[in-house]
């Protein structure tokens, strides 16, 4: 009988531990995807097609807002990209790009704040190119060097909300996952 009881109990552990260690490894496949995108640099005025959509960007010198409390230690920088779904299964793929950031020459990096845009939230026009505009501050000293990088996303509007939570969806696939640089020179 003892034997039985404690066959039964390492049974059950056993079936609590690879249940539990199947979700922490679908956890840690959401949680920790975009630390191994596909690198893609971008040539000098080019641009990049990625899930079905082109995408191109520009870094450029502006002014600051009028309540600016930087000193000319800093430029403001406007950020400019330029999204354009080219087939009707991209239509949908509405969402901003992510992790917006600015990296000069020694690696240090600018977060990029996105200025709300006009964009449709449901469904995109084929062919047509819309705008994401953002801004960022850097030292004056690398305002010419820094690149942009950004990744696509590849969420579309039209997904289930419940597909989100499915280990085999096409929404958490972790293989498809590319980041952008763009160079400037």
């Amino acid at each position: 009988m003892v034997f039985v009881t404690v066959g039964a109990v390492v049974a059950s552990l056993l079936a609590t531990a690879a249940t539990a260690f199947d979700g922490y490894r679908f956890y840690e496949s959401v949680t920790t995807r975009g630390l191994y995108p596909k690198q893609v640099t971008v040539p000098a005025g080019g641009s990049y097609e990625v899930y079905k959509t082109e995408f191109k960007a520009a870094v450029a010198p502006t002014d600051p807002p009028k309540d600016n409390k930087h000193g000319p230690e800093v430029t403001w920088l406007a950020i400019d990209i330029r999204k354009k779904v080219l087939d009707e299964d991209s239509a949908t793929m509405v969402a901003e790009p992510t992790d917006l950031e600015l990296t000069d020459r020694a690696g240090r990096t600018w977060v990029v704040e996105l200025i709300p845009g006009d964009r449709p939230t449901d469904r995109l026009v084929v062919g047509q190119e819309y705008r994401i505009q953002g801004v960022a501050v850097v030292p004056t000293e690398v305002k010419d060097e820094v690149e942009l990088s950004f990744r696509p996303s590849s969420y579309r509007s039209d997904t289930p909300i419940d597909d989100l939570f499915k280990k085999d969806s096409e929404a958490v696939r972790i293989d498809n996952l590319v980041e952008l640089t763009f160079r400037r020179r």
